[in-house]
């Protein structure tokens, strides 16, 4: 299965049809599967005409020709099935909640007020919250920073903006979390430039959910060329095939192995000297850091994996040699060094084997545990 892309852009108006066609066009040779588009200024009609070409399915909330509205558009090659929808009467947000590969999951698409609205954020999370799954993803433009001083240029170090610790207090209560900043838990990038503050912010962004944060490849801001707003991709690893391998779970048996150990205590220092600053919050770092142990420890098996391969290669090589030599010139060295040979491939499957069975009966133990107590898979 490839990834899964969700783009999200605001269009600053979609009512030109070049402007349309330009920007379907985009969407289309980007490979994406889910459009959020906010800022659509369409009407009901117009934005069900949005469902041709690669769009399979529209959901819109709208408010007039001129400003506001939002769109959720989704390929006609994914299998999302519709369970509920919830559109904002002012065209500020639309919830989407359905199932995408066999797991329920709620996809949102957000264009937040200019001016702080009291009501607003209070209503969103309302709304989000009356949808039960663990899988959630917000997109859009929020029109609001998270942290002043290290998402706008120039920083700015008076008090945070009252909008700002509204979309905090939503991300504490939903437990969301901003997918680029954990992605770039460093970085400095920006998707809008206003123009006549001479400023440059980064109030476009995706909001997600732990289980989802699980499975998220990349969280990229793209450039700025159809819009004022440069667009935001996310690209999320849609869960396997077989039901039972849809998390990723490390195998137990490294924990008994000292080299792996002094190999993830050296990447877990590397990454604390590297991360742990004043100005990463500790449930930021908590998250990059678990995604940064699960990359180096399948890294790390990996390698384990490739160098086991290859030792049996070379032992598998090794005795048809010694074989072909010793049928042609017996001899006693010869018969202790192919005896020698094969009992260390022998030694080698054995572990290989018992390594194969410990796992899945640890899969096993874990199947059974989500019959008795069903816990949802990563989307």
């Amino acid at each position: 299965m490839s990834d899964l892309k969700i783009v999200s852009l605001n269009v600053k108006g979609f009512n030109n049809a070049i402007k349309r066609q330009k920007i379907l066009a985009f969407l289309k040779k980007e490979k994406t599967q889910i459009a959020l588009l906010s800022e659509t200024h369409l009407n009901d009609l117009e934005h069900l005409k949005l469902r041709r070409s690669w769009v399979g399915q529209v959901f819109y909330s709208s408010y007039n020709t001129k400003s506001r509205g939002v769109a959720i558009l989704i390929h006609r090659s994914l299998p999302f099935t519709l369970e509920t929808t919830i559109r904002d009467n002012d065209g500020r947000y639309i919830l989407v909640s359905g199932y995408l590969y066999g797991e329920q999951i709620l996809i949102g698409c957000v264009y937040g007020p200019n001016s702080y609205k009291g009501a607003f954020f209070p209503k969103l999370l309302s709304d989000v919250s009356s949808v039960s799954t663990p899988y959630v993803i917000l997109g859009g433009d929020f029109n609001c920073v998270f942290d002043p001083s290290v998402d706008q240029s120039p920083p700015k170090s008076s008090p945070t903006p009252r909008k700002s610790l509204r979309l905090k207090e939503l991300c504490h209560d939903l437990e969301l979390f901003d997918t680029w900043r954990i992605a770039n838990p460093k970085g400095r990038d920006y998707t809008f430039f206003s123009q006549p503050h001479q400023t440059f912010s980064r109030i476009d962004f995706f909001l997600s959910s732990r289980m989802v944060l699980d499975r998220v490849r990349e969280c990229l801001i793209g450039g700025c060329s159809l819009s004022d707003h440069s667009h935001v991709s996310l690209s999320i690893c849609p869960p396997y095939s077989d039901p039972s391998s849809r998390h990723w779970r490390m195998n137990p048996s490294l924990l008994s192995s000292p080299p792996f150990i002094d190999y993830i205590t050296e990447q877990w220092n590397v990454f604390m000297a590297a991360n742990k600053t004043p100005d990463v919050s500790p449930s930021l770092l908590w998250e990059t850091a678990k995604a940064y142990l699960r990359g180096s420890m399948i890294s790390y098996t990996t390698a384990q994996k490739k160098a086991a391969i290859k030792e049996q290669l070379d032992l598998e090589n090794l005795i048809q040699q010694l074989e072909v030599q010793f049928k042609s010139t017996p001899s006693t060295t010869l018969f202790k060094r192919l005896e020698a040979a094969r009992s260390a491939l022998n030694q080698l499957l054995t572990k290989k084997a018992e390594s194969t069975i410990f796992f899945a009966k640890h899969s096993l133990a874990w199947s059974r545990d989500r019959l008795v107590a069903p816990s949802c898979s990563v989307v």
